[in-house]
């Protein structure tokens, strides 16, 4: 066991946390598929537009392995297919109506345990939650066809107002997380790592048997599963390693265990745009008008952190990957002589205004620029928020700016988060899209590598 302490970071206070018990919503009238979520995944149709589907009906199918489906998560009809440029599936929309459910194989707990690589691989590319299975170094699918040297189940959120494990885990998920992880275990030839966050371990966390547990502390990004596999358990010799959140991999043994695809979800709505900033259980792929409620504010909206997360807007759909809808005000004023006053109610991380020296709660931070886009400053603080070790991110940064993959690889891109990336854009004097520049890098050692 390893109680790993993550001391560079940051943790933004930014006004609109979820407070109080998850409020239960109706069914939606139409919820979506979104493929281009999914990196790696190129998907083909399953079922028309115009056909009837059951609730768990398997809609989109992976060309590169037909076994790994994306599945239905109401009954319905299919709606409407759209395409975006070059005829990439965008939506794949469902109109939802009756109660019809696909049947699927219904496992007992006892039977995953020590069940074989091969069956723990169908049932799990069959389960409509294959895609929560991330790869390490690239961030892409999880690809069936390679033996991953360890897998690790992270149960920790850091991310600004994002949803941790005490909103997102229930009492009763136990039994669920077991036989993901029985499953799981069949899947690699090593061993299967459980995180949580030191002093706030959520009980089943404590319960569930068969792996080896850590525990993280310290400021965002010490609870996101890429940093944490690069300290626990990081890919060697150009192998890699599997990533997925507990709260998906629940959704994964739930499938497993009721012999029913699971389509359960519960999401924040944050940030000070929202009306009424809460905790909402509704299924995959709702409507965003629909989980957002009100506003009180012409607000960007967007899917997962605000960080690193999708811009959408409000005629659109959740992610399957998002946990979190933050709705970020994004009517910006302008102060004439803006740097010779104290600026008091203005949050700096430079301590670049006399607030920065004040203790401070929760502050309204909107997506201001503040000047134009220019050349990399190196003011060395890029390596105050990236917490993944032995990265020097100023000379990373360069070499990939001039297209050097080589150097960029030496230097750790291959290491670097999305978040660790999304944090130093955030205190960048530069105004530069480090998650951009990161996602062309990776993008280019697929291409050549």
């Amino acid at each position: 066991m390893a109680d790993v302490v993550i001391k560079k970071g940051l943790n933004l206070p930014i006004l609109g946390e979820a407070t109080g018990e998850a409020v239960v919503l109706e069914r939606p009238k139409t919820v979506a598929c979104r493929p281009t979520e999914f990196r790696g995944f190129t998907p083909k149709v399953l079922v028309k537009e115009g056909q009837a589907v059951a609730k768990g009906t398997p809609v989109l199918a992976s060309k590169a392995d037909l076994r790994f489906v994306l599945r239905a998560p109401v009954a319905g009809v299919v709606k409407e297919i759209r395409r975006g440029a070059r005829r990439v599936i965008t939506d794949y929309i469902i109109e939802s109506g009756g109660d019809d459910v696909a049947p699927m194989t219904k496992w007992e707990l006892p039977a995953l345990s020590g069940i074989e690589r091969e069956k723990a691989l169908e049932a799990a590319l069959a389960s409509g939650h294959w895609c929560a299975l991330r790869s390490r170094p690239l961030d892409s699918i999880a690809d069936a066809a390679v033996t991953p040297q360890s897998i690790l189940i992270c149960g920790t959120e850091t991310g600004p107002l994002q949803p941790g494990a005490n909103e997102l885990l229930g009492d009763g998920d136990l039994e669920a997380l077991q036989a993901a992880v029985h499953v799981l275990s069949a899947l690699t030839d090593g061993a299967v790592h459980l995180t949580a966050m030191r002093g706030d371990v959520h009980p089943i966390l404590k319960q569930v048997v068969g792996v080896e547990r850590h525990t993280f502390s310290g400021p965002h990004p010490a609870g996101d599963a890429t940093v944490q596999v690069n300290h626990v358990a990081p890919p060697t010799q150009g192998g890699v390693v599997w990533t997925i959140r507990a709260w998906d991999a629940v959704a994964l043994g739930r499938t497993l265990l009721d012999g029913a695809f699971c389509a359960d979800r519960v999401m924040a709505v944050v940030g000070a745009g929202a009306a009424t900033p809460r905790v909402v259980r509704t299924v995959i792929g709702a409507p965003v008008a629909y989980v957002l409620g009100d506003t009180t504010c012409s607000s960007r909206l967007i899917c997962g952190s605000v960080l690193s997360g999708s811009a959408v807007d409000g005629q659109g759909w959740m992610t399957y990957g998002a946990r979190a809808l933050h709705a970020l005000p994004d009517t910006v004023e302008r102060t004439l002589l803006g740097w010779a006053v104290p600026r008091l109610g203005t949050w700096s991380f430079h301590k670049a205004f006399l607030k920065g020296f004040l203790p401070s709660g929760p502050q309204d931070l909107r997506p201001g620029l503040y000047g134009g886009h220019r050349a990399i400053v190196p003011i060395g603080h890029y390596g105050d928020v990236v917490a993944t070790p032995d990265i020097y991110p100023a000379f990373l940064f360069k070499s990939m700016f001039a297209g050097d993959l080589e150097a960029s690889i030496e230097l750790g891109m291959l290491d670097l988060s999305v978040e660790e990336a999304a944090l130093c854009s955030f205190i960048c004097p530069s105004k530069i899209d480090f998650c951009g520049l990161l996602d062309e890098g990776l993008a280019r050692y697929e291409q050549e590598a």
